[in-house]
């Protein structure tokens, strides 16, 4: 079984069935949404590593953008599915605690897994969506690598 779910493979402007009911349109009920893929805490620590290496003059901003598109196009799905930004952040932090806690090995495989699914919905998006997921890892990059 996968350790990095996603709940659909729609992305950002294509809301899923499950999503309408879980956004509360008229006449659905109303579902408390699934918790974030573990796999956000794995792109994440790998996110943070890569962003260091770049920060010390390491040529990984290629890596470092695919890891950060692929974070932000799984981010995308889980919103339109229902998930709030105060409960995914309260999930994610349980996350990434228990990833700390992961082997290195097991860590590594779940970084691998998780960024193959997240490319994956990327580059099932629209151009469009790319486009704007791009945008959007290319400000958080300049964000990570900010000199502090």
């Amino acid at each position: 079984m996968s350790s990095c779910r996603v709940l659909s493979s729609r992305l950002l402007f294509s809301p899923s069935p499950a999503s309408q009911v879980a956004a509360g349109r008229p006449g659905a009920p109303r579902l408390r949404p699934p918790p974030p893929p573990p796999g956000l805490a794995a792109l994440k620590a790998q996110e943070t590593t890569l962003a260091e290496a770049m920060k010390a003059g390491g040529a990984v901003e290629p890596e470092l953008l695919r890891v950060v598109q692929s974070g932000i196009a799984i981010i995308g799905t889980e919103y339109f599915a229902g998930l709030r930004e105060a409960e995914a952040r309260e999930m994610l932090k349980s996350a990434e605690d228990d990833f700390k806690t992961l082997p290195p090995a097991i860590a590594a495989e779940r970084q691998v897994e998780c960024l193959r699914e997240g490319w994956a919905l990327y580059q099932g998006a629209t151009a469009l969506e790319r486009s704007l997921i791009t945008a959007a890892a290319q400000r958080r990059i300049k964000r990570l690598t900010a000199a502090a």
